[in-house]
C-alpha cells in the first residue's frame, strides 16, 4: 500500500510538458513573417506559440509582396479530453508542430495571366 501511495506522488510531482511550435516556408523563400503582428523572421522559420486557436500570418517578400493568410492551429488528440490527463501526468516532452507552406508566385503569375489576357485581348480587336 505504501509503494502505491509512494508511485502516487511522485507521479502527481512529475508533470508532462507540452509544447506547439509554427514552421513557415515560402516559395520564393526570403519572406519576412510576422505571426499576430510580431515579426518572428525570415522564411524558412519556426517558432514556438503560446495558444491555439486562429492566427493571422503575413508574409512580405521583396519581389512578390505582401500576402496575409489566417490559420488554424487545432489542438492534437491527446489533448483532447480525457486524454489530456494523461499527456499532463506522463513524463517527458510532447511538441505538437504545425507547418504551413505558402507558394507567394501564384497570385503574381494569375496577375501576369489576365494581364496577358487583356493586352492579346487589346491586340486582336
Amino acid at each position: 500500500m505504501r509503494r502505491l501511495i509512494a508511485i502516487a506522488v511522485l507521479i502527481g510531482l512529475v508533470e508532462g510538458c507540452y509544447t506547439s511550435t509554427v514552421r513557415v516556408d515560402s516559395i520564393p523563400p526570403g519572406a519576412q513573417v510576422h505571426y499576430d503582428y510580431q515579426p518572428k523572421g525570415v522564411t524558412p522559420v519556426e517558432f514556438p506559440v503560446d495558444f491555439l486557436g486562429a492566427h493571422k500570418i503575413t508574409l512580405d517578400h521583396p519581389d512578390y509582396g505582401r500576402r496575409e493568410e489566417i490559420v488554424d492551429l487545432r489542438a492534437p488528440a491527446y489533448l483532447w479530453f480525457p486524454l489530456d490527463f494523461v499527456a499532463t501526468i506522463t513524463p517527458g516532452k510532447f511538441t505538437d508542430r504545425h507547418s504551413f507552406t505558402f507558394d507567394l508566385t501564384e497570385k503574381a503569375s494569375s496577375e501576369m495571366e489576365a494581364q496577358n489576357d487583356e493586352s492579346e485581348g487589346t491586340e486582336k480587336q
